[in-house]
């Protein structure tokens, strides 16, 4: 594994061989979080924020979970192109456009954030972010959390959705919500990264311990070759099996494979966050997903 450093900097060699934090050094970073795992181990995670209250708590944030960087044969050429300045003005212009307090946290092994990105969709992922939640909620005095995830990042979204009760709107979009599942649709026998034990998050899916407020929207594209619709709706028939609130919500994926939706999971994301109805975001949603 790369040593950590303090300033941002984004790597290939970071993306596949992983790096590694210490505490003392996470606190160097003004915008990063420690978060302890037994399971997979302790990571620094970086963040970005807008909208936040100047003084005070901040009590409901949209937090979003962007995709995978490694794209099966190498790290997209688009990532390595970002900047701390550059990831800073995108979380201050979703602010701005979803009318909420935003958080973007780098996933672990990518944005700058310590961590193996090649472990990710294995349990210890989701628990290392759920624990960076919980030190931003101290953090913040956040009190709710508006989840919302783009492909891996929307299996994120479905793990945190059956492990945490402060989730009053969860968004998993595009999302890899039964791994094993897209491995048997596109003829894998293993997931992409190379595990055969990647988590579940339908396996655990349950009603009991949810915000009474909680309301899920599965976003997808019917014509994503990434990752199969068929598979994304599994999450919507397991909410529905336990007795979750859940509305599909179907647009046109970006990009070849039709596979890109993190500005509509954010767009509804936004909307749940500020209250809209289920029925008026249902008709927002037929007329304004797009990528």
């Amino acid at each position: 594994m790369l040593p950590f450093t303090p300033d941002f900097r984004l790597s290939d060699e970071g993306v596949q061989r992983g790096v590694q934090a210490t505490q003392a050094q996470c606190a160097q970073v003004r915008y990063a979080v420690w978060a302890p795992s037994a399971m997979q181990g302790n990571v620094c995670l970086r963040y970005w924020k807008a909208g936040f209250a100047a003084q005070g708590p901040t009590p409901r944030v949209l937090v979003f979970f962007h995709g995978d960087v490694w794209t099966g044969t190498a790290t997209s050429p688009d990532y390595l192109k970002l900047t701390d300045a550059t990831l800073q003005e995108q979380a201050e212009q979703w602010a701005r456009q979803i009318g909420m307090p935003y958080l973007f946290i780098g996933r672990p092994g990518t944005h700058g954030s310590s961590g193996e990105h090649m472990q990710r969709r294995r349990r210890g992922e989701s628990l290392q972010i759920s624990a960076a939640l919980d030190a931003l909620k101290a953090r913040y005095g956040i009190q709710e959390w508006v989840v919302a995830g783009q492909s891996g990042g929307g299996h994120v979204t479905a793990a945190l959705l059956g492990d945490r009760s402060d989730i009053v709107c969860a968004v998993p979009a595009s999302a890899v919500s039964s791994p094993k599942v897209r491995w048997w649709l596109r003829g894998w026998t293993v997931d992409s990264t190379g595990h055969a034990d990647s988590y579940e998050p339908l396996d655990t899916l349950a009603k009991a311990g949810k915000h009474p407020a909680l309301r899920v929207f599965v976003v997808g594209s019917p014509g994503d070759t990434n990752t199969p619709w068929t598979m994304q709706l599994l999450l919507a028939d397991r909410a529905r099996a336990v007795g979750l609130p859940v509305e599909v919500l179907s647009g046109e994926g970006a990009g070849p494979s039709k596979h890109g939706m993190s500005q509509s999971a954010r767009r509804v994301a936004g909307w749940c966050g500020k209250g809209l109805s289920t029925d008026e975001i249902r008709q927002r949603g037929g007329a304004e997903l797009k990528g």
